[in-house]
């Protein structure tokens, strides 16, 4: 972070002409580190409008410049932040497998595929258990909500348990690897630049990806089937951070600001852009072939039952880091997002 002092005229222009001069009030900048692409709809609906908000609502006393390009590795951005190479950045924990084990529990399918609720139900989840077990210390967390719920986008439905037997499905984190082991299918753990080659190409199946990300990477253009399963298959738990030192030494008045723009109202805000953009990607993806099928009851309750090993063995974990009620959370996580 640092403070600049402007004074809007010069002590010799000030002379001249007679007057006082004034000392304009203290500016903080602080530097943001952005790795998302321009037009992807977390960007430009959600964090770029709340940086601008941020400065609006503080009089252009705290601005936030935005890095030309990611400071440090995409995956490395909470590190960036504790070590004080940036003030604030997005940080994605899946992308570090098994370094934030706790937010394994955020990843949970079946939690809810509505992106309104669901964002908010992952701020409602940090707020009342990760927040006073003191998780991510190093760091003040601002907000924590999600991308769109993902689900299964390919060459077929998947109908019957038995349609994921050695369905090579590609994967975004570690935890989704054992999901699909679970279930007989071979997942496949690569960046999703790679997607579109893999998919044209024959070497997966499918890939378990929102809505809204599948008409940027263009596998509408190669797999026809879209298998929607209640609840969300998965989602991605995002965190918006500020280095602790930075954010202890701002002046309360912003502090306030940034919070009631952080927090629960950014989650709204993001739900509501997820929302809206998960819904036109459907409509344009029927559009343009794309057939759509929703995962039944039936097989939806043995797909649950195929995962409930992998959750207790999260919930196991989260009480020996001191979570009182992780069973508790995803309940609570569930309800909300009905």
């Amino acid at each position: 972070m640092k403070f600049t002092s402007k004074i809007a005229l010069s002590a010799a222009a000030v002379l001249a002409v007679g007057f006082t001069p004034v000392a304009a009030k203290a500016e903080t900048v602080l530097r943001y580190s952005n790795f998302l692409p321009a037009g992807y709809v977390v960007w430009k609906d959600v964090q770029k409008p709340w940086i601008d908000d941020i400065e609006k609502q503080t009089n252009g006393r705290v601005k936030i410049d935005v890095a030309p390009k990611v400071v440090g590795a995409v995956n490395g951005q909470y590190d960036v932040v504790v070590d004080g190479l940036v003030d604030i950045s997005f940080v994605v924990p899946g992308y570090s497998p098994g370094r934030f084990r706790m937010v394994d529990g955020l990843e949970a399918p079946f939690l809810g595929g509505d992106p309104e609720k669901r964002c908010l139900a992952d701020w409602n989840a940090w707020k009342k258990h990760y927040e006073p077990i003191g998780y991510m210390p190093e760091v003040k967390v601002l907000s924590v909500y999600c991308t769109s719920p993902g689900h299964f986008v390919g060459n077929r439905f998947l109908k019957t348990m038995d349609d994921f037997k050695n369905f090579k499905v590609r994967v975004g984190n570690a935890g989704m690897i054992a999901a699909m082991e679970t279930l007989g299918a071979l997942p496949v753990n690569k960046p999703a630049s790679e997607l579109y080659e893999m998919a044209s190409g024959g070497i997966i199946d499918a890939a378990i990806f929102p809505l809204d990300t599948t008409l940027g990477f263009k596998l509408d253009e190669v797999w026809k089937y879209a298998t929607l399963v209640p609840g969300g298959m998965s989602v991605t738990p995002v965190f918006v951070v500020i280095n602790k030192g930075v954010w202890d030494k701002l002046p309360d008045e912003d502090k306030k600001v940034i919070e009631a723009l952080s927090g629960e109202a950014l989650a709204k805000r993001a739900g509501a852009a997820l929302a809206k953009s998960t819904a036109e990607a459907e409509a344009k993806m029927k559009a343009n072939g794309v057939s759509f099928f929703t995962m039944d009851d039936a097989t939806v309750a043995q797909v649950r039952e195929k995962f409930q090993p992998l959750l207790q063995a999260w919930i196991d974990d989260a009480k020996k880091e001191g979570m009182k009620d992780p069973e508790g959370m995803l309940a609570e996580m569930e309800a909300e997002s009905k």
